[in-house]
């Protein structure tokens, strides 16, 4: 969330810098890259099915998490969580287009055992070297509300919320924010 208007901010300091050839070169490789399709719904559950699913092999697990490759300890502590949560995630309809190109936003509906179903908007994805990830954002608030900050992945540590500085989840039906699901 505070990623994109972090990457915002820094892209235009950046553009600030540059010199003309630098920009239309910048240009230039931007509309070189192809934009990928919106995934399905579908799409997007098998994403965090294959995630969160310790029978898949780790390289393809950390291809469904922005960063992942640099994390694979990240993907036990997912699968663990949901598995002692016993929590089950469903992208729901419709699909957005996200706020950067090759991004996504999508709600989640969560639920765990003896809870009713929670729902989670804006949920970005990131479409990075032919594969459809959960943002590192998403991930590590997820893992980060999940668990104990000694816990916390190294990946997500930096991303670790402050006190009182949260993110919340988006709010659930009814307007109030959802509580912060287990993975």
């Amino acid at each position: 969330m505070a990623l994109g208007a972090t990457m915002g901010v820094a892209a235009c300091s950046n553009e600030a810098e540059t010199t003309p050839s630098e920009t239309s070169t910048v240009a230039s490789s931007a509309e070189a890259a192809p934009a990928a399709e919106l995934p399905s719904a579908a799409d997007l559950n098998g994403v965090l099915a294959r995630a969160t699913d310790p029978a898949v092999p780790m390289e393809e697990r950390v291809n469904t998490v922005q960063g992942g490759e640099t994390a694979p300890e990240l993907f036990d502590v997912m699968a663990q969580s949901q598995q002692q949560s016993g929590a089950n995630f469903h992208v729901v309809d419709p699909v957005l287009p996200g706020y950067e190109p090759n991004s996504v936003l999508a709600t989640v509906s969560f639920n765990q055992p003896e809870q009713g179903a929670q729902l989670a908007d804006n949920v970005e994805f990131v479409f990075e070297n032919g594969y459809w990830k959960l943002s590192k954002t998403w991930a590590c608030t997820l893992v980060t509300h999940a668990l104990p900050p000694e816990q916390v992945p190294p990946m997500c540590q930096s991303a670790a919320p402050a006190e009182g500085g949260a993110p919340a989840p988006a709010p659930a039906e009814g307007g109030a924010p959802a509580p912060a699901p287990a993975l």
